[in-house]
């Protein structure tokens, strides 16, 4: 879990700034960054730091600007994180435990929301919190397609 210690001060220009140089937010308009500006906070975690552990309640997501993290099920890796990729998507949608741990590889920065955040974007900013829900779920969506797609290729052998 992130943990107080880890926010880094970071005015709201400065995180719409981070969000642009991201491909995550490449459909939404400066005015809209601007907007997340104040919803989201600016976190590090040095290397090999816990960002996130499978099974501990979730109630956000990340967006790693900076450094590399892992995913990992169990002992069994899943992908590797660059920067501008989200992680923690499905807790801050559906707010159950974590389905997997994320270790960062080597110091990480990254812009986290919370549910508690996200659900006052979604009542002052409203059109905007549907956006940044189809983008997740567009993300979400492409993920499934592809574990289908090795599903079938893992069951076709």
């Amino acid at each position: 879990m992130i943990t107080k210690a880890n926010i880094v001060p970071a005015s709201r220009q400065d995180i719409a700034g981070m969000l642009d140089n991201t491909v995550w937010t490449h459909e939404f308009s400066w005015q809209q960054l601007m907007v997340l500006g104040d919803y989201f906070q600016l976190c590090s975690m040095p290397a090999q730091a816990l960002i996130y552990d499978e099974g501990d309640g979730g109630d956000s997501m990340g967006i790693l600007v900076k450094g590399s993290a892992k995913v990992c099920k169990g002992n069994k890796l899943l992908t590797h994180l660059k920067a501008g990729r989200a992680f923690g998507e499905m807790s801050l949608l559906d707010q159950q435990c974590r389905s997997a741990t994320v270790i960062a590889l080597e110091e990480c920065t990254f812009l986290s929301i919370s549910r508690a955040n996200f659900e006052k974007l979604s009542q002052e900013h409203p059109a905007l919190a549907l956006k940044m829900v189809l983008k997740i779920a567009r993300l979400l969506s492409q993920a499934l397609r592809q574990t289908s797609g090795q599903l079938c290729e893992f069951l076709q052998e």
